[in-house]
């Protein structure tokens, strides 16, 4: 089994395994994170957090299905492939608009955070349950049936 906290460290060999196994550029510069709530029977994704131009997070930040979908196979593949245990995780990481003529934006990873970190905070009062709470039910081996973002 693989210790998750020295593989998120490694942030030069992170961002190289992503890069060679999905083709995602690396970025030290994210300000978006999509958090994962990977629990014993499954993955639930959260909706993105966003940083705003005064430093305060924002969730959710929404993202149509088409950015989402690379998203969520990069989570569940780097997350299987480190043997992941049960916990909230955070994939950080940014866009870039290619000059391409379909103008289409491209991810940037930036690293995994293996736990919920300060812009967690965002999930407080917006979703149920909340990143903190998710992260203290996966640490107790307790159900998390969905995650529902309040209206």
């Amino acid at each position: 089994m693989l210790e998750i906290a020295p593989a998120c460290a490694d942030l030069e060999g992170l961002r190289n395994r992503v890069s060679e196994q999905h083709g995602i550029p690396a970025t030290d510069a994210g300000n978006f994170w999509l958090p994962i709530v990977w629990t014993a029977r499954g993955p639930l994704y959260a909706e993105v957090i966003a940083q705003r131009e005064d430093g305060r997070y924002e969730q959710p930040f929404h993202l149509n299905d088409r950015t989402k979908q690379p998203l969520y196979y990069l989570a569940y593949s780097l997350l299987d492939s480190l043997q992941a245990l049960p916990s909230v995780y955070l994939i950080q990481f940014a866009f870039r608009e290619t000059k391409s003529p379909s103008a289409k934006i491209e991810i940037l990873f930036d690293r995994l955070i293996p736990f919920p970190s300060e812009p967690a905070i965002a999930s407080i009062g917006v979703q149920e349950p909340n990143l903190f709470t998710c992260h203290w039910l996966c640490l107790t081996n307790q159900p998390i049936l969905d995650l529902i973002v309040k209206s």
